[in-house]
């Protein structure tokens, strides 16, 4: 892109430019990012039955536990998810992966539920300190036609967590204990972390916006447009200033009232599925009659279709839209919930390869879902809108856990359980159909406009 020498807007540099090596390199780092995320929701999933009988508690309690997190991200979402606007994304994302990492590793010294509920509250917070801000950072460096598939890649790192988790359950779990294997848990985290102490950049818009020294900022453009002309002179400026308070009422401004609505309720939906789908999957796999091992193989081979989803849908999303991707894939996940059940009793490999698909259609609504969120609002609000969705939609993720204990407690059959998620699946399906009637036009010239620079990019 042609510059004058005197003014360069970072963003509309990496609107109308291809992706390049530096850029496909922030998506890969935001993928550990959410690494973390995957590897955290299916880490306690696995210790389940050893604590069930070990501490001889109901399977209410279990729920209880496994959903716990979620009051430590809720807390997280509304009080240190918005603090990215005052220090940045960067520091966030390092301070709390480390603060995760230490919660997890200190289960290892627990013996009963409520120092584990404790730990696992102080584990969300870390974890509500990660997410918003490495979506939020990936996003920024991808150009609007490509955002949706960055989003989605990104995502791939959360399903590589959950099988991550897995791995590490089949290794430690039945060999060295539930402990060991929380204690392996957290190290990989810090291991993380430091790894992007020397890698994560920090976002160009929150260094154009505080003022940064000149040269650490014509340093990162040139890593991201090396062909930009940048001067001795070059001022460089974004389209929005964030802002130094960012209230949760400009989510409710300029026409996104219902938008921020209906993306609360699909993602509250979706998460209570998820949840309950991820948490007890290995347990429920040891209801039906498989050993601890084999509950531990099917499991992990079944969130593997996570990994489809982020390589598939991106592009999908891309060309067609998410509001269409995502309500197929709200009737997909109904449909093989209900799969799942029915097979539950049959050859694990059937059993495995429906709940594959369950959960590579939830766990795909939630990338879409963010992708949307990114597209839909504006960068300097994106921290907020995600933090605040995360946070509602994490009501749904301790909701899903809880009730599946509750009705496995009353001894309903597995069946009914799994037919009984499947409406949460219908009703986030209507919440994105209403938005999209809502937004269509508005989306559909924005996603023109951004088609026509990416062809003249490209």
């Amino acid at each position: 892109m042609a510059n004058d020498g005197a003014t360069l807007n970072i963003e509309e540099q990496i609107d109308s430019q291809p992706m390049n090596a530096y850029q496909w390199w922030v998506v890969f780092l935001g993928g550990l990012v959410l690494f973390i995320d995957g590897l955290d929701v299916q880490l306690i999933s696995y210790i389940g039955p050893k604590i069930l009988t070990e501490w001889q508690i109901s399977r209410v309690l279990l729920g209880t536990i496994f959903s716990s997190m979620i009051w430590g991200l809720l807390i997280g979402f509304a009080f240190v998810a918005p603090l990215s606007i005052r220090f940045g994304h960067r520091p966030l994302i390092l301070a709390n992966m480390v603060l995760f990492g230490f919660a997890t590793m200190a289960c290892y010294y627990v013996n009963e539920p409520t120092s584990m509920i404790i730990l696992r509250v102080i584990a969300g917070v870390g974890l509500a300190g990660v997410i918003p801000s490495g979506v939020a950072l990936t996003g920024e460096f991808g150009p609007k036609r490509r955002r949706s598939t960055c989003i989605a890649l990104i995502y791939c790192g959360y399903s590589f967590g959950t099988m991550a988790a897995g791995l590490i359950a089949g290794a430690m779990i039945e060999r060295y204990g539930w402990r060991w294997h929380m204690v392996v848990g957290g190290l990989i985290p810090l291991w993380i972390a430091l790894f992007l102490y020397f890698t994560l950049p920090e976002s160009p818009e929150f260094l154009i916006s505080k003022g940064a020294p000149r040269d650490t900022i014509a340093a990162l453009c040139k890593r991201i447009a090396p062909a930009a002309a940048i001067g001795p002179q070059t001022q460089f400026t974004v389209y929005q200033r964030r802002e130094t308070a960012m209230a949760v009422a400009q989510l409710f401004q300029n026409g996104r009232t219902l938008g921020t609505l209906m993306l609360w309720l699909s993602l509250f939906m979706n998460l209570m599925v998820i949840f309950f789908v991820l948490q007890w999957l290995p347990s429920i796999f040891t209801m039906v009659g498989y050993s601890q091992a084999e509950a531990t193989v099917a499991a992990t081979w079944a969130t593997s279709g996570g990994i489809l989803a982020a390589l598939v849908l991106g592009p999908l999303m891309d060309r067609f839209g998410p509001y269409r991707v995502i309500m197929a894939l709200f009737m997909l996940g109904a449909t093989f919930l209900f799969f799942t059940g029915f097979t539950a009793h049959s050859a694990a490999a059937l059993a495995t390869f429906m709940a594959f698909v369950a959960t590579g259609s939830t766990s795909g609504i939630q990338k879409c879902i963010n992708a949307l969120m990114v597209f839909f609002y504006p960068t300097a609000l994106r921290s907020t809108g995600l933090g605040w969705a995360f946070g509602v939609g994490r009501f749904g993720a301790m909701t899903g856990p809880v009730l599946a204990g509750f009705l496995f407690d009353r001894k309903w059959p597995v069946e009914d359980v799994f037919d009984v998620f499947a409406i949460p699946m219908a009703l986030g399906g209507l919440a994105v159909l209403v938005m999209y009637l809502a937004y269509r036009e508005s989306d559909a010239a924005a996603l023109k406009h951004e088609a026509a620079v990416g062809q003249a990019a490209e």
